[in-house]
C-alpha cells in the first residue's frame, strides 16, 4: 500500500533508522521490548542514530555558520514493543528519562515530523504480515521503503493567516476573547487530539494529522472543530472514526478549500497581533 508523507525529513529519519539496524550500531536483541537511542533535533525533527551528545557537539562545531547548535538536539528513545507475537509491533518515542514526548518539547514543524515518522512506522508494522526467521519486526518494517512517497507540496495550513502553532486551548480562548462572532484561529491539537489522530492512523491505515479550528460562535461561545489531513486530502471530522467512508467524508485538496465549507461559521481569521 502506498504511503504518502508530507515532508522529506520523515523519509530521511526512516532511512537513518534502517541504516543503523543494517550496520549494527544499534544494539540488537530479541526481547519483547527494544529501545533504540536517538538524537532528536527540536527545530527540524531530524533523527540521528546512535551518536553520543559529545560527538554531535564536535560535529556541529565543524559546521559553523550553518545554523546548527548543540542546544537544538536532545536525547530520545524509540521503543519497539511486541509483547503479543500475533500482533503487529508498536513504535513509540520518549525522552532520555522514558517520559512521553510532548508537542511543547519542540517546535511545531519538528513535532509534525516526529509524529509522522512514528505514524509511518506503525502503519508499516500493520502491513508486514510475515518476515524471515531471525528478522526483528523493525527490520521487516524498514526493509522496503519503496511504498513511501513524498506528496506534492501544496498549500500548507501553516501558511494561512489564522495559524497559531501549538497553542493550548486556554491561550486560544484568550486570543479570541471579546472578538466578533465568526473570528477563528487554527492550531495544533492538544494531547487528546493527537491521541485521536494516532488512533485514526492505526484504524484506517492512513497517516492522519489532526488540527483544530477554534472559533467564536453566538453569545461569545468558543468552540473547537477538528480538521483532519490525510493522504486523501483535508476533511472535517464527523464523529465517525471510519475515514474511508466515502459518503460521510469528502476530501478537499487544500486546507483553504476546506475552510470555505466553514465560511458561515468561521468568517475572519484572528490577527496574530491580538
Amino acid at each position: 500500500m502506498r504511503i504518502e508523507i508530507s515532508r522529506r525529513e520523515v523519509l530521511n529519519n526512516l532511512i537513518r533508522f534502517k541504516d543503523s539496524l543494517l550496520d549494527g550500531t544499534s544494539r540488537k536483541n530479541t526481547s519483547a521490548e527494544r529501545i533504540y537511542k536517538v538524537l532528536l533535533n527540536r527545530k527540524t525533527g531530524d533523527m540521528r542514530f546512535p551518536q553520543k551528545i559529545k560527538s554531535l557537539e564536535y560535529h556541529i562545531a565543524r559546521k559553523k555558520g550553518k545554523g546548527e547548535a548543540a542546544a537544538d538536539w536532545k536525547e530520545a528513545r524509540i521503543i519497539v514493543d511486541r509483547k503479543d507475537p500475533e500482533a503487529p509491533a508498536h513504535f513509540e518515542i520518549c525522552d532520555s528519562k522514558n517520559q512521553r514526548l510532548e508537542p511543547t518539547d519542540m517546535e511545531p514543524l519538528a513535532w509534525r515530523v516526529v509524529r509522522e515518522t512514528l505514524e509511518v512506522l506503525n502503519v508499516r508494522a500493520k502491513q508486514v504480515v510475515g518476515y524471515e526467521y531471525g528478522m526483528l519486526p523493525e527490520e521487516a518494517v524498514l526493509n522496503d521503503l519503496s511504498s513511501i512517497h513524498l506528496s506534492i507540496p501544496i498549500e500548507q495550513i501553516e501558511d494561512l493567516p489564522a495559524w497559531m502553532g501549538a497553542l493550548p486551548r486556554e491561550d486560544a480562548e484568550r486570543r479570541l476573547e471579546g472578538q466578533p462572532e465568526g473570528t477563528y484561529l487554527l492550531r495544533e491539537g492538544d494531547d487528546l487530539t493527537q491521541a485521536i489522530g494516532f488512533h485514526f492512523s492505526e484504524e484506517n491505515h492512513l497517516s492522519v494529522h489532526p488540527f483544530v479550528l477554534t472559533v467564536v460562535e453566538e453569545e461569545e461561545k468558543i468552540s473547537d472543530i477538528l480538521l483532519i489531513k490525510t493522504a486523501k486530502g483535508w476533511t472535517l471530522y464527523h464523529d465517525d472514526p471510519n475515514l474511508n467512508d466515502t459518503i460521510l467524508y469528502k476530501y478537499e485538496s487544500t486546507p483553504q478549500s476546506l475552510l470555505r465549507q466553514l465560511e458561515p461559521i468561521a468568517k475572519k481569521p484572528v490577527s496574530r497581533e491580538t
